[in-house]
């Protein structure tokens, strides 16, 4: 999330209150993202959910500034040292990688699910997965209600 100044967020709070909104979803083009924010925000405000969100932004910004006090603190031999230690960790773990697996993770958003009940609509409406024994690639929303 990218910074912005303490007047901008005293004005727009819910600009740095966390939602789970996106609009990269299908369907989701056009729809005001601020907006779903503002609403989500309001209608949070007050709630235990919102309160320990509160608390957690509010850790991480008093974690944030003993970082920054510590880093202000290093000095250049200090920053050396630990270049130094860092480099070494990176031969130790490039020397034990094993590339031998590979692992891929892609969320599809239900898409090949919805291309599988076009291609059999006695499909629509019924909880499915669309996959082989070892691994499934998708499923519909029907899945997570159901």
């Amino acid at each position: 999330m990218a910074k912005s100044d303490s007047s901008t967020d005293a004005a727009r709070p819910w600009q740095s209150y966390h939602t789970v909104y996106t609009n990269a979803k299908a369907g989701m083009d056009g729809v005001d993202k601020e907006k779903v924010q503002r609403v989500v925000y309001k209608m949070s405000k007050g709630s235990k959910y919102f309160e320990n969100e509160e608390r957690k932004e509010a850790f991480i910004r008093q974690k944030i500034e003993n970082m920054r006090a510590q880093c202000a603190k290093l000095t250049a031999p200090d920053l050396s040292h630990y270049q130094m230690v860092a480099e070494k960790r990176i031969l130790e773990l490039e020397a034990t990688r094993d590339l031998s697996r590979v692992w891929v993770h892609v969320d599809m958003d239900a898409f090949y699910a919805a291309v599988e009940t076009l291609s059999n609509p006695l499909l629509e409406g019924k909880p499915m997965a669309v996959g082989s024994v070892s691994m499934i690639s998708t499923a519909n929303y029907e899945v997570w209600i159901a």
